[in-house]
């Protein structure tokens, strides 16, 4: 079995995303509960990834993976296309030894960063074909946001798509909380009691999404030249959104 080292820096800037750090690191068994289950509809985010994927690239290519986490679903969106490198990038140690794992029998080079991310991407000798986040950008302030997205953008040559938590048109913060308690308590019966309190904690504490608009918006801002939703999942929380480099 191939033996995937995680490349170690010191971060130049502060890390925005600490609370992610810790909910990974204390409730990630919680967590695994809800992509076992599919509740966050990764199974078809994932099968469009893979389509666009082969779709865009009949010549092999290096795609890079911001918040990477353990690196599943992304390892399975990739089987069968033309990656030549993957590029994963996360603030979570624990993480990243499970994508090391994950990626171990993978049939193209593997590199792993403990790194702040917009201090990974500046620093990328080449561009990335393409790129990917999923539920990890929301955890920014608007500005922060737009930030990530430009550096993304910067080091990527043809497409990034994101899987971020999406408000209604015109709902408000206190609003999307309220609706997510509505839909998700009654429907994620996977979880315990105190598991759900844990994920109520953290989307109160930590979750910050945007309109469907909203984040159209800051891809255009951010230099991309083209900005659509692909996806919205069944219960309205969270969209899948394209931009074209």
């Amino acid at each position: 079995m191939l033996n995937i080292p995680i490349r170690e820096f010191e971060p130049n800037s502060a890390i925005d995303d600490a609370a992610a750090l810790e909910q990974f690191q204390k409730q990630w068994p919680t967590y695994q509960k809800l992509v076992d289950a599919d509740a966050l509809s990764h199974h078809a985010v994932g099968k469009i990834l893979h389509d666009t994927l082969t779709a865009t690239f009949a010549e092999p290519f290096a795609f890079l993976d911001i918040a990477c986490g353990d690196a599943s679903q992304v390892a399975q969106a990739l089987a069968g296309t033309k990656v030549r490198h993957y590029h994963g990038v996360d603030l979570s140690k624990p993480a990243l030894e499970l994508a090391a794992k994950n990626l171990a029998g993978a049939a193209y080079e593997v590199e792993l960063d403990h790194r702040d991310f917009v201090e990974a991407l500046t620093r990328r000798p080449e561009p990335a074909g393409a790129a990917w986040c999923s539920l990890s950008i929301h955890h920014l302030q608007t500005d922060g946001k737009l930030r990530l997205l430009e550096a993304i953008g910067a080091s990527t040559s043809s497409f990034l798509m994101i899987y971020e938590p999406t408000l209604a048109e015109g709902e408000t913060r206190d609003g999307y909380l309220a609706r997510f308690r509505r839909v998700n308590r009654p429907a994620w019966t996977m979880l315990t009691a105190e598991e759900w309190g844990e994920i109520d904690h953290h989307v109160t504490s930590c979750d910050l999404p945007e309109t469907a608009a909203t984040w159209l918006d800051l891809g255009r801002k951010a230099g991309f030249a083209q900005a659509r939703e692909l996806f919205l999942d069944p219960t309205g929380f969270y969209g899948l959104y394209r931009y074209e480099c």
